[in-house]
């Protein structure tokens, strides 16, 4: 009877095993296939031709290599450690008060990270570059449209809503029974704040300030245009020498050399974002109006309004050189400039075949996203406490930057796809490899809070597990999946690190944000301009969409 018995339950242990994880491979491969075996596959080939441990070191002698690593610390950890001062006190208000706006302004907050890069960096150009908006009248705010100032500048555009977002969420982790419990046993808010709900806020503040690091330490764009070869960041340094110096091996070693140098803090940030997650809050409750009586809450309201300030500067001073050009062309051209014959011949291709490119690509990343989410959210609908481990497993293709992706890719699967007429596959799963470990989570995170009741019940009247998951979970989540695609779909909108290396000299795949790169590499200020508004107007159109029904990405 033994033997029966064992045998009977290692094949319901192995079917059970076998259908869970047959809904997580798509997306796992998908990561594999299109980040992880290619990145592997340059590591190894650029180990072999160096010759090994010794070619290693001597490209990491190379004073422009280890100045690039030094730039990447210190850019990154300068423009985390502002993130962390200007988001912290704007988390907390946000996260602890109730105040009309407040929530408009928990959305709003998104929109920053959705943006192209390039058109964060064209705002600051626009507001401290040499024909600046404040830098004209004020000529000692010109430091920020250049070098290291204007790199930081651009990084907390993108970022200090990171950190707020993150210590907003610590805020909604919070235990409100232990906060109570505090209080009964006479605690001042000061000590409500220590023993009670400051702490989570601690960790959501130290996880964005985490994932600022990394995302200013490989920021791209603002090294790029703002400053030049002495404040390259790795991953310019590493796009320089792959594709102007043509030394892709050096290019590849000192790629991996970047992921081994930044599995440390990425590893702290997925630690903290699983703490932060497992805060016992998270429970209904009212939060408190704003005690405007308080030295302390009108100081958080007065950072919250110069944060919001600043970044709406940002973002009107791009609109406003729609309507007035910075080269001093005439005021209503831009537009005409964009589209007229001699930026299509300078593009090589149409703004309007931009655009469809841009939309294209767009669209196809974000319905694979969003399929690919659909197969692992039945695998985390089954198994909740999954959710993590699924999650971890998705970001880690991260650690391979763009810049890095992007060549890892291209020497991969084009010669096995068939060579430069097949670049628009390899654009749309490049974006969606960078789209995954964020847009899942806003499948992934509801349907790991739903009850089981109504699937037991499709179950109980004989529907398979997956035929329950579509009939019973699935429409419950309907709000996610359509931020899924949304989010999906506006990094595709604005991906220009890795796109502008895969479309290079691949004829008509050029897209919207790697045009803006060159018409502003080639000083065509007023297309540029133009460009940069109409890629920011697009972005605000998604999240006007985003925002419909109350739909908020997890981050």
């Amino acid at each position: 009877m033994g033997q029966p018995v064992a045998r009977d339950l290692r094949l319901r242990l192995r079917r059970r095993l076998g259908g869970e994880l047959l809904f997580l491979l798509p997306a796992l491969a998908f990561g594999v296939l299109f980040a992880l075996l290619p990145a592997v596959a340059l590591f190894a080939r650029s180990w072999s031709d160096v010759g090994g441990l010794p070619g290693w070191e001597a490209i990491l002698r190379d004073p422009l290599n280890r100045l690039a690593l030094q730039n990447s610390f210190g850019q990154g950890a300068l423009s985390a450690a502002l993130a962390v001062g200007l988001g912290y006190p704007v988390g907390l208000f946000v996260g602890r008060y109730r105040w009309p706006g407040r929530s408009a302004l928990r959305s709003v907050l998104l929109v920053p990270f959705l943006l192209p890069s390039l058109v964060v960096v064209l705002g600051v150009l626009d507001l401290f570059g040499p024909a600046g908006l404040l830098s004209g009248p004020v000529p000692a705010l010109a430091s920020f449209g250049r070098g290291i100032p204007g790199i930081v500048a651009a990084n907390l555009v993108f970022n200090v809503p990171i950190v707020v977002l993150f210590t907003a969420a610590g805020c909604d982790a919070a235990a409100p029974e232990l906060e109570e419990a505090v209080r009964t046993l006479g605690g001042n808010p000061r000590r409500a704040y220590r023993d009670a709900w400051g702490p989570s806020t601690w960790v959501g503040a130290a996880a964005g300030g985490l994932l600022t690091f990394l995302f200013s330490a490989l920021s791209f764009a603002p090294p790029l245009l703002l400053c030049g070869t002495r404040c390259y960041t790795v991953e310019a340094r590493v796009y320089s020498l792959d594709s102007i110096l043509l030394a892709p091996d050096a290019a590849g070693l000192l790629a991996l050399t970047a992921v081994l140098v930044f599995l440390v803090p990425t590893a702290l940030y997925l630690l903290l974002l699983g703490r932060l997650r497992a805060q016992p809050g998270r429970a209904r409750r009212t939060l408190p109006r704003v005690p405007w009586r308080s030295p302390v809450a009108v100081a958080l309201a007065a950072v919250t309004a110069a944060v919001v300030v600043a970044e709406g500067a940002v973002l009107a001073a791009v609109l406003y050189r729609t309507v007035v050009p910075s080269d001093g062309a005439a005021a209503g051209t831009a537009w005409s400039s964009l589209f007229s014959g001699t930026t299509a011949q300078r593009l090589g291709i149409s703004v309007p075949g931009a655009i469809l490119n841009t939309l294209a690509f767009a669209v196809a990343a974000s319905a694979i996203t969003v399929l690919l989410g659909i197969a692992a959210g039945h695998a985390v609908a089954r198994r909740p406490g999954r959710a993590r481990l699924v999650g971890l497993a998705l970001f880690v293709p991260l650690l391979v930057s763009p810049v890095v992706l992007a060549i890892a890719v291209a020497t991969f699967w084009r010669p096995i796809l068939g060579g430069v007429s097949t670049t628009w596959v390899l654009v749309i799963a490049s974006q969606t490899v960078l789209a995954i470990p964020f847009a899942i989570q806003s499948i992934e995170i509801p349907l790991a809070s739903l009850g089981r009741g109504p699937a037991e019940a499709a179950r109980a009247l004989g529907a398979s597990p997956w035929v329950a998951f579509l009939d019973a979970d699935l429409p419950r989540v309907r709000q996610g999946l359509a931020t899924a695609g949304l989010f999906a779909f506006a990094l595709g909108l604005g991906e220009f690190t890795a796109t502008n290396f895969l479309v290079t000299g691949a004829g008509g795949f050029t897209t919207l944000p790697v045009a803006l790169y060159t018409l502003q590499s080639a000083r065509l200020g007023a297309a540029a301009d133009a460009a940069a508004g109409l890629l920011l107007l697009l972005s605000l159109a998604v999240f006007l969409v985003l925002s419909l029904g109350g739909r908020r990405v997890e981050l």
